[in-house]
């Protein structure tokens, strides 16, 4: 007899626990080895993408075909790539030995901002803020940083040949779908999964490194004319950190705004400079992206900020950057099974899956 539907759906539920825990153990025990892995993943839908959109240029007669597209894709990845690190080189070791300089100029300009608070509240002496100084340390922030650009870094060859690999593996996958599942409707079913994840993943991959790109590029333009120091290294970060959803944006904001503080001594200056970057930022993100990326994620804003706490205490700033697309991938999937479509249910923001 086989069991009620109550039942299958505690199994259902108790088999996907245990898959989501060996897993996250996986994950964390494995990163050396799944991390270049996902980043390639990532990677090429963002290569894959591109090719799309290279597809559809016309210049006279001739349209680039498939190969073309995602030839020239490449070639563009390839250059952003070589680009970025110039950039990190050429940055990030000046920016860790100024460090040092920076968090002396830190702790003078606590000492003025805690002398203007005991000015204001009547205060004889400025207030200590000894303990304040002590957990801020800009050379380990900025090293924690640093450390993420240097692991991908240093992953470099091999996320490239995962690409490479991927990509190649790409020209079999109907064969591969075909002798997979010899059932018709089987196939069809997995095929629509498998379409829906792509363009979805394309989608906002694609968007996301546009608008990203967009706001690094205004922000560096912003940082120069304000004569910031290391204005291409903040102007790169701020393009990475937003792709990490609600936080990533203040994030990047923060640091050139702290370090021009720190350069110039004046908080209106700061806070100028500031309110210039969130200005720019707002406005692409807030007008821009949403023309060109429409509701298409429908993910739950709950469930995001979970699953950003949940992949960067496993990955840390790359699992953060990751965890929307690992999000609408695990989302799709289960919402293709009885047993898990109430947990996709929940995942999404409208509670309309498809």
């Amino acid at each position: 007899m086989s069991p009620a539907p109550q039942s299958r759906n505690l199994i259902g539920l108790a088999s996907l626990s245990g898959m989501v825990a060996l897993t996250i153990y996986l994950m964390v025990v494995g990163e050396g080895i799944f991390l270049p892995l996902v980043l390639a993943i990532f990677i090429s839908y963002l290569v894959i993408a591109l090719g799309h959109a290279i597809e559809g240029i016309k210049i006279g007669t001739w349209r680039p075909n498939s190969t073309v597209g995602l030839l020239l894709a490449t070639l563009v990845f390839i250059m952003a790539i070589t680009g970025v690190v110039q950039i990190i080189a050429d940055n990030l070791r000046e920016v860790a030995n100024a460090a040092p300089q920076y968090q002396e100029r830190l702790k003078q300009v606590l000492a003025q901002v805690s002398a203007l608070i005991a000015k204001i509240f009547g205060k004889g002496k400025p207030l200590s803020m000894t303990t304040l100084l002590n957990q801020i340390d800009l050379g380990i922030v900025l090293t924690s940083f640093a450390g993420a650009f240097q692991t991908i870094a240093g992953n470099t060859f091999q996320i490239f040949a995962y690409v490479t690999f991927l990509l190649l593996e790409s020209r079999h996958f109907d064969r591969k779908m075909q002798a997979m599942f010899p059932d018709k409707e089987r196939e069809k079913t997995v095929r629509a999964t498998m379409s829906q994840i792509g363009k979805r993943i394309e989608t906002y991959v694609l968007v996301k490194t546009m608008i990203s790109f967009l706001v690094g590029v205004a922000s560096f333009v912003v940082l120069t004319v304000a004569d910031v120091d290391f204005a291409p290294f903040w102007a790169l970060l701020i393009f990475v950190l937003n792709f990490i959803p609600y936080i990533g944006s203040p994030m990047g904001m923060m640091f050139p705004t702290l370090m021009s503080l720190l350069k110039f001594g004046s908080i209106p200056s700061a806070l100028i400079t500031l309110a210039f970057l969130w200005g720019v930022q707002s406005t692409i993100e807030n007008f821009l992206e949403p023309k060109l990326m429409g509701r298409s994620l429908n993910l739950s804003p709950v469930f995001m900020m979970l699953s950003l706490s949940v992949w960067g205490a496993i990955w840390g700033i790359t699992g953060m950057i990751l965890a929307v697309p690992i999000m609408v991938m695990t989302m799709i999937v289960l919402a293709q099974f009885p047993e898990t479509r109430p947990v996709a249910v929940m995942m999404s923001e409208t509670g309309e899956v498809r």
